[in-house]
C-alpha cells in the first residue's frame, strides 16, 4: 500500500467500544457493515503498512506465527471493561488478517453486542459482512476472550486474549486440541457460539456388549467446524450409505457436511474421530462404528 505507520498511536472510547487505530484511510474494502468509510477524526491515528498475506509489518508474530496487532494499535475492550490484546490468527495455510480489518472487526463487536449479541456468547453475524465474533467457550468466557472468523473461520480469524505481565508480554491464546486426534461423543451443536459439543471418550472392554465407549472425564468441550471439513460416515452418519469401514471401525463413506449438522442436532449420540487442526477448529469426522 506504501503507507508508513506513524511513531505514535492513540487508541480512545468511541460509542462504548474501544475505535480502531490502525486505519488505511486511504484504501477501499475494511468498511464496517457497508459505511461509507472507515473511523475518521481520530486524534493521533495511525496508518499501518499491510504485508500482501494480510498480516501487519511492524507487529511482533508469535511463536505460534500469530500476531498481536496491539503492539501497533493498543488493546480493545467494552467500555469500561477489562481491556485485552488483540490477536490475528494465523491459519493452517499461513493466511494472516490485516490488523486494520481486525480493529475494525472487533471494535462493531463489542458497539454491537451489548444489544445485538445473541446467545450467552453474545454472538454477533454478518461484522463487515464476512465476520462472526462470539465469546469463547469454558476458560475463554470468564475471561471475556472474544473468537472472530471470516466467511466460517477456515482462513481468516481473530482474537481477543488477556495480558501477560508488562508490555509486548501478551497471552497465547488459549487452543484446546490443535493438531490432535481425539475419539469423542458429540452431545450436541451450540448456535449461540457456533461449536460442536462433545465429550472425550476411550473404548472400555468386556460387559455384555464386549465393550463401551466411556467417558474420559466429566467435562464437556466445543469447538467450531471447519468449513472444509471432511466428514466421513460408517453406517448411520450419511442416509442411504452402505456400511463402510477401514480396519480400526473408522468410517470411510464420504458425507456432506449437512449430514454431520444433522447429526449433531439429532437425538442419537454419535461416537467419531475427530482431527482438530492448528486453530482449534474439527477439520476431519470419522465416525466410529462397533457391530
Amino acid at each position: 500500500m506504501g503507507f508508513t505507520a506513524l511513531k505514535s498511536m492513540k487508541l480512545v472510547m468511541v460509542g462504548g467500544a474501544v475505535a480502531a487505530t490502525a486505519l488505511l484511510s486511504a484504501c477501499s474494502g475494511n468498511n464496517v457493515d457497508g459505511n461509507g468509510s472507515a473511523a475518521k477524526g481520530i486524534s493521533g491515528a495511525a496508518a499501518v503498512k499491510q504485508n500482501p498475506q494480510g498480516g501487519s509489518a511492524g507487529a511482533a508474530a508469535t511463536s505460534n506465527g500469530d500476531v498481536n496487532c496491539s503492539e501497533l494499535g493498543g488493546q480493545v475492550g467494552p467500555a469500561g471493561g477489562k481491556q485485552m490484546d488483540l490477536i490475528a490468527v494465523q491459519s493452517a495455510n499461513g493466511s494472516i488478517p490485516g490488523c486494520t480489518e481486525a480493529f475494525n472487526v472487533m471494535t462493531k463487536y463489542y458497539e454491537l453486542a451489548p444489544t445485538q449479541g445473541e446467545g450467552p456468547g453474545h454472538r454477533v453475524l454478518g461484522i463487515e459482512g464476512h465476520w462472526d465474533c462470539a465469546l469463547g467457550a469454558e476458560e475463554e468466557f470468564t475471561q471475556g476472550v472474544v473468537n472472530c472468523g471470516k466467511d466460517g473461520g477456515a482462513e481468516f480469524m481473530i482474537k481477543t486474549a488477556p495480558t501477560r505481565g508488562g508490555a509486548g508480554q501478551s497471552a497465547a491464546p488459549t487452543r484446546r486440541f490443535p493438531n490432535t486426534t481425539q475419539t469423542v461423543q458429540f452431545t450436541g451443536f451450540d448456535r449461540s457460539v457456533n461449536m460442536a459439543q462433545f465429550q472425550l471418550v476411550t473404548w472400555k472392554k468386556g460387559g455384555p456388549d464386549n465393550g463401551q465407549f466411556v467417558p474420559s472425564d466429566a467435562k464437556t468441550y466445543r469447538l467450531p467446524v471447519s468449513k472444509t471439513a471432511q466428514v466421513f460416515g460408517a453406517a448411520e452418519l450419511c442416509p442411504g450409505g452402505e456400511v463402510a469401514l477401514d480396519p480400526q471401525g473408522r468410517g470411510t463413506n464420504p458425507c456432506a457436511e449437512q449430514a454431520l449438522m444433522e447429526a449433531l442436532t439429532g437425538s442419537n449420540p454419535l461416537h467419531a474421530e475427530i482431527h482438530v487442526d492448528q486453530n482449534d477448529n474439527i477439520d476431519v469426522v470419522k465416525e466410529l462404528y462397533r457391530p
